[in-house]
C-alpha cells in the first residue's frame, strides 16, 4: 500500500482546516504499520483517505498496486471489500446476532447463505468466540464486542486491514489480548494491517514500522526499534518518555550533574538491540578496562520478537579506559550516547532525567 503526497482540508463556517499536508508513506505487504499521533493530529481522516471514505484534495491512493483514489464508484466498491476495517467503538448491529454481524458483509456481496454461514464460523474460530455465535453484542464484554468486528473485517478476505484506535476504549489486559490476536492474524494470513492509535505501547507490542503524525505532517518514520532507540523529533520522543515511565530519581540527577563536572566520570545512555542485549557487557568492560559501573536506572524488555534495552550508567576511572571501554561497546553493536549536557537531559516538567 502507498500514499503519494496526500493532503485534505475541510471547509467550517468560520475557517479553512487543513487535516492532512502532503502525507507520503509506504506499506510493505504482510507488515503490521503503526501510525501514531494525538488527538486531533490527522490520523482518522488518513485512515479515512485509505479507504477513500474522504477523498484527497490531492495526492494518489495505492491498494494492492491499484490506483483508488483514480476509480469511479463502482470500481471502488469492489476494491473496497479487500480493504477491511476495525473501529474504536465495535459499530456492530445490536439487532444481530454475533454470526448475523460477522457475515453482514458477505449478505451484501451476495454470497450463498450456506457458504456464509460457513465461513461466519470459521472466523468466529479464529477470534476465539466460536461458542457466542448466537449471542448477541448487549451480552459480550468490550473485548469480545472487538473480536466480533475483526472476525467481521475479515469476513471479504481483505488484503489490508486498517484498525482506527481498536483498543483505545479497552483496559490493559483486553488490550494486550486484542494486540495478540493482530499479531497471530498477520502471521497466519499474511494481511497487511495498518494501526491507527495515540498509544506507545500498542505500536511497540506489535508494529514492524511506525509513523508519528503532527499538525497533518508525518514528522518522523521508520522501523519501530529504530524510532524506540533513537527518536529524532521531539514529539515522538515525549510519546516514549511518556510510555516507558523509567524516569531517572532525584538521586541519579544529582550523580549526573556531579559527573559532568569531573575529568574522571563519564555518564552514557546506552541502547542495546537484538544479540548485544543478552551479552555480558557491563561485567566486561569493567575487568578489561579498570572501569567502575554505576547503573543510574535501566529497562529491558521485548519489542515483538526483537530484544532491547536502555541503561544510563555511570562510567569512572582514567580517562582513557573510559574511552576504550566507550569503543568497545560501539564496536559489539551497543548503541552509546555520551551526556556531556545535562540540561539536555533533564526533563524540566517533572524535574527527572528520562532514558
Amino acid at each position: 500500500m502507498r500514499l503519494e503526497s496526500i493532503s485534505k482540508a475541510f471547509e467550517t463556517d468560520s475557517s479553512r482546516v487543513i487535516a492532512l499536508k502532503e502525507v507520503s508513506l509506504h506499506v510493505a505487504p504482510g507488515e503490521i504499520f503503526g501510525i501514531i499521533g494525538l488527538s486531533g493530529a490527522g490520523k482518522s481522516t488518513l485512515v479515512r483517505c485509505i479507504n477513500m471514505l474522504e477523498v484527497p484534495d490531492q495526492g494518489k491512493v495505492y491498494v494492492d498496486g491499484t490506483e483508488i483514489s483514480a476509480l469511479g464508484s463502482r470500481e471502488l466498491r469492489e476494491v473496497r471489500k479487500k480493504i477491511g476495517m476495525i473501529f474504536q467503538h465495535f459499530n456492530l448491529l445490536s439487532s444481530r446476532t454475533v454470526l448475523e454481524n460477522v457475515i453482514f458483509p458477505l449478505e451484501i456481496a451476495k454470497l450463498p447463505k450456506p457458504e456464509r454461514a460457513r465461513r461466519g464460523e470459521k472466523l468466529l474460530e479464529l477470534v476465539g468466540l466460536e461458542d457466542k455465535k448466537d449471542a448477541y453484542p448487549s451480552q459480550l464484554s468490550g473485548g469480545q464486542k472487538q473480536r466480533v468486528g475483526i472476525a467481521r473485517a475479515l469476513a471479504n478476505d481483505p488484503k489490508v486491514l486498517l484498525c482506527d484506535e481498536p483498543t483505545s476504549s479497552l483496559d490493559p489486559q483486553t488490550t494486550r489480548s486484542i494486540l495478540r490476536l493482530l499479531d497471530t492474524i498477520n502471521k497466519n494470513l499474511g494481511l497487511t494491517i495498518i494501526l491507527i492509535t495515540h498509544e506507545m505501547e500498542a505500536i511497540r507490542q506489535i508494529c514492524d514500522k511506525v509513523a508519528v503524525i503532527e499538525d497533518g505532517k508525518v514528522v518522523e518514520s521508520g522501523r519501530v526499534i529504530d524510532v524506540f532507540i533513537s527518536p529524532d523529533h521531539e514529539t515522538t520522543k515525549a510519546m516514549i518518555r511518556g510510555s516507558s515511565h523509567i524516569d531517572a530519581p532525584d538521586w541519579a540527577i544529582e550523580i549526573l550533574e556531579a559527573s559532568a563536572k569531573a575529568s574522571d566520570r563519564q555518564v552514557v545512555r546506552l541502547s542495546f538491540v537484538g544479540e548485544s542485549a543478552g551479552r555480558p557487557v557491563i561485567s566486561s568492560i569493567a575487568r578489561d578496562f579498570g572501569v567502575d559501573i554505576n547503573i543510574l536506572t535501566a529497562q529491558i524488555d521485548h519489542m515483538k520478537s526483537v530484544p532491547f534495552g536502555v541503561m544510563l550508567v555511570e562510567l569512572s576511572g582514567n580517562s582513557g579506559g573510559i574511552e576504550k571501554s566507550i569503543d568497545y561497546l560501539r564496536r559489539l553493536g551497543v548503541s552509546v550516547d555520551v551526556i556531556d549536557d545535562i540540561s539536555d537531559f533533564v526533563t524540566k516538567e517533572n524535574g527527572g532525567a528520562n532514558l
